[in-house]
């Protein structure tokens, strides 16, 4: 189920409202990211891409995962191809200390 509305507040006004929610038939896509122990893999970047049919195909949501490595896009459009890309970062990093002068 969803709701869209947008409000404006003005300085000093406090917005109370009641969202009725509607039944939503869009698609979605949820996910984890594992390595290949099955752990989850925090802050990889995850990119969806929409196949064109008669134009290239398109980058449309960036994300990354969570500390458990969950991921998530949508609303999606029904019947659309879509390509997810994740990429982790498992470059090994040090810091190096500059001598001192």
């Amino acid at each position: 189920m969803y709701a869209n509305f947008y409000v404006r507040p003005s300085a000093g006004e406090q917005v109370e409202t009641t969202i009725s929610l509607r039944p939503d038939t869009r698609p979605a896509l949820l996910g984890t990211a594992v390595d290949p122990n099955g752990k989850p893999v925090a802050g990889a970047l995850a990119v969806l891409t929409i196949s064109g049919k008669t134009e290239p195909d398109r980058i449309v949501r960036i994300t990354y995962t969570d500390e458990l490595g969950r991921f998530a896009f949508g609303p999606l459009e029904p019947g659309a191809l879509y390509q997810v890309s994740l990429h982790a970062d498992t470059m090994l990093r040090r810091s190096l200390e500059q001598p001192e002068d």
